[in-house]
């Protein structure tokens, strides 16, 4: 009986096994169509499951669940299975999928390969689901992203279809329950270049809210619109390269403050076989999305949310959190800075590795007001001072430079800007000599 209960236990510890991950997200599992929410400040990571390298068609059993408080840490939650919900037992048709919570609730919609859309419910993130129909929500067409309004009832809408079925991506609101339509199914209206020379078959949709502007991606290429239904109209390519290509099926979030893209790619040509990666994702100053392939060119495997003391410059704008209203500014061609600094305002760089000691930091930035003071505190942004630059104003970029106590080891830094009223500061990048 002891034997019985050790196997137990084992088999309950690698049902959650943790994963310390870089790009890719988690590596050797065929994680495919990632959607990422954010529930109770904790990462959540829907995904589907491409079962065999060997594949030469989709072969996709069950849905994954994992979960993060850090960007690097992956938990495995939960498996969800077509035999609890309305799909065959057997089914290899576990196509991509999508969360999202209401009332206390937890909402799972799934695609039954092309057939339809279906929904299961929970009390927590990551399960245990049932099948509150019994049957699909929608049929035909699959690829569900769940998108929730900022307006004051906090309205739910499922977009989903593909280009091939219907003429294009659908959308309807959805009833306060999550689990029933308000209204009749309407098509989206995309307008430009980008939708008509996309593929026939082309889904892999989402849909996502900046300001006042809602943005409709499919693949690598996005459309813009002031008005949930439409019509959009196509502005491009978030980024290139790390095969962001019509094959790329992504999702896009928010997480302290940072925006971060998530997709997921083909290993090997010819079979049906996925990973995924995750980049950092900036809004520029046109309101256009730039995937940070430049990252991804420097530091791939590495991946985010953490940091190396040894690399040539950490970029500001790749930060792991701020504090109060500060901004990215910039474009894909000029970059991007961190502006809009005030006085007690901070940011955190997560899991920086000093590989050695180091003595001084130097930061390129230009302070509008008289002077302040940019305080590099461990731990948190009272905890112990371990830089301190003393900045004086200028009208472009300039590098400060400060006697720097960084002991080899792994640490959060915490830059805290301390100045007159009044005073705003910008930083382009940091580095450690």
């Amino acid at each position: 009986m002891k034997y019985k209960n050790y196997l137990l236990f084992l088999a309950c510890l690698f049902s959650n096994f943790i994963n310390f991950a870089q790009n890719p997200v988690i590596r050797d599992i065929g994680m495919s169509d990632p959607h990422i929410r954010v529930f109770n400040d904790t990462i959540f990571l829907y995904c589907g499951h491409d079962a065999s390298p060997n594949d030469k068609t989709w072969v996709m059993k069950d849905w994954r669940v994992f979960s993060s408080t850090d960007l690097i840490n992956w938990t495995s939650k939960d498996t969800i299975s077509p035999k609890d919900n309305y799909m065959d037992d057997n089914s290899t048709d576990c196509w991509a999928s999508d969360a999202a919570s209401r009332n206390g609730k937890y909402y799972f919609y799934f695609s039954d390969r092309k057939r339809g859309i279906g929904v299961m419910m929970a009390d927590t993130p990551y399960g245990p689901f049932n099948d509150p129909l019994n049957r699909a929500l929608v049929s035909p067409m699959h690829d569900p992203t769940i998108f929730i309004d900022s307006d004051e009832n906090q309205t739910p809408y499922l977009v989903y279809g593909d280009k091939e079925h219907g003429n294009g991506f659908h959308i309807v609101k959805l009833n306060d329950d999550m689990i029933s339509l308000a209204e009749k199914p309407r098509l989206i209206k995309i307008k430009g270049e980008e939708w008509e020379n996309a593929p026939f078959w082309m889904d892999k949709n989402y849909i996502f809210k900046y300001k006042d502007t809602y943005y409709l991606s499919w693949g690598h290429n996005y459309a813009i619109s002031d008005n949930v239904y439409g019509p959009y109209t196509s502005v491009g390519a978030v980024g290139n390269g790390y095969q962001l290509d019509e094959f790329a099926h992504a999702s896009f979030f928010n997480w302290k403050g940072q925006f971060y893209h998530i997709w997921c790619y083909y290993i090997k040509q010819g079979f049906k076989y996925r990973e995924s990666v995750i980049s950092y994702c900036h809004i520029d100053d046109d309101g256009k999305i730039v995937t940070d392939t430049k990252f991804l060119d420097a530091h791939f495997s590495n991946g985010v949310g953490q940091y190396n003391a040894s690399w040539d410059k950490i970029e500001a704008e790749w930060y792991y959190e701020i504090s109060g209203n500060i901004k990215k500014q910039g474009n894909r061609e000029d970059g991007f800075v961190l502006s809009n600094i005030q006085s007690g305002d901070w940011i955190r760089f997560a899991n920086l590795t000093f590989d050695k000691d180091y003595e001084t930091a130097i930061l390129n930035v230009v302070l509008d007001g008289k002077k302040a003071e940019l305080e590099i505190r461990s731990g948190s942004p009272v905890g112990e001072l371990v830089g301190q630059l003393k900045l004086s104003a200028s009208e472009a970029f300039r590098e400060f430079k400060t006697g720097f106590k960084g002991s080899k080891g792994k640490k959060d830094l915490y830059f805290v800007l301390k100045g007159e009223k009044g005073s705003s500061l910008k930083i382009d990048w940091i580095k450690f000599k």
